[in-house]
């Protein structure tokens, strides 16, 4: 959402942001200093929704319940009734494009190969899947039954500055020597860089032809778990991670770990799920021909040139993690 905005911003566009009423903090100030009329409210909140969307030409819904694991209702109130309430708002207000930021995980966490917008949707076993399919058949009825102006992008697996929960992540475990390949290594993952990820939005939000239509936006660059983890360590100056584990088994110890945790009704997601397994070690290449030819996206940002500019921020954004002292 942050680097959409910069792109809006950059354009000279007037832009509206809901943020939640106990968000604080950086991201929101950074917000105020670019000119974005911040508007306080809740996705479920059909008050706040519509105060959000009046007056506006085009909604961006790039918020949601992330992470595979917690309680679902929370994820239902987000991912589904939370966005059936904000395009309610936003159809009451006349906008003229809906967009929503779904996730290819509607396709399943690990598609064995190659895969694009005709596959089938997969609830995996989850609350991040089952709520972001769901989401996709609310959508689909709207299109259907209420002519909505709607169009659904799935992005592959984002990353890049400001992205503490996977990327920053990934650059600590790399760095401190704590980071285990699942395989062999030589899957193929789905990534993208975020910056690419926030021009295909604005994308098909302006495109006439993606109304009620779905588009996957990845880098199809083919790009393995191999690469990716090396790219990063090289970067960092680093050496790449060389321990690993096979993948049956881990996708059997996340089972193991996500049913001890059930058990125990543990509110901290377990150290190993297959969600992450399935993601970092699963075979996932998509085709991005209708992206392509429909919207005129194109990805712009190299796998070497996102993982400098990630490095670049996480090395600002935690000064201690790179060994140097605040200024």
């Amino acid at each position: 959402g942050g680097h959409v905005v910069d792109l809006l911003v950059d354009r000279g566009e007037e832009v509206r942001a809901l943020v939640r009423p106990e968000e604080a903090g950086e991201s929101v100030r950074r917000l105020e200093r670019l000119g974005v009329a911040v508007c306080r409210g809740d996705l479920a909140d059909s008050a706040s929704a519509a105060q959000a969307v009046a007056g506006a030409d085009r909604v961006l819904h790039c918020a949601a319940r992330t992470g595979p694991w917690g309680p679902r209702r929370e994820y239902q109130a987000a991912n589904v009734t939370g966005l059936g309430a904000l395009l309610d708002a936003a159809l009451d207000a006349g906008v003229r494009r809906f967009v929503h930021v779904s996730s290819i995980t509607v396709h399943g966490n690990d598609v064995r190969g190659t895969a694009d917008e005709t596959a089938p949707l997969r609830i995996e076993r989850n609350p991040y899947s089952w709520s972001k399919v769901l989401g996709e058949r609310l959508l689909e009825r709207a299109i259907a039954e209420r002519r909505a102006p709607v169009t659904i992008v799935r992005p592959g697996w984002v990353y890049g500055p400001r992205d503490s929960a996977s990327f920053g992540r990934f650059a600590a475990m790399i760095r401190q020597g704590k980071m285990v390949r699942i395989g062999s290594g030589a899957n193929h993952l789905p990534l993208i860089y975020v910056g690419d990820v926030a021009r295909g939005i604005l994308l098909a939000s302006e495109a006439e032809r993606a109304v009620g239509r779905a588009y996957i936006l990845v880098n199809d660059e083919p790009v393995t778990q191999r690469d990716y983890l090396e790219a990063i360590a090289a970067e960092l100056g680093v050496a790449p991670p060389r321990r690993h584990v096979p993948y049956r088994p881990a996708l059997a110890a996340g089972v193991l770990f996500e049913t001890l945790g059930r058990a125990l009704r543990r509110r901290q997601p377990p150290p190993l799920m297959r969600y992450g397994v399935q993601m970092l070690g699963g075979e996932n290449r998509f085709v991005i021909r209708r992206a392509r030819e429909e919207i005129g996206f194109s990805p712009r940002v190299s796998l070497t040139e996102g993982v400098r500019r990630g490095i670049a921020w996480y090395r600002s954004a935690f000064p201690a993690a790179d060994g140097r002292k605040e200024e």
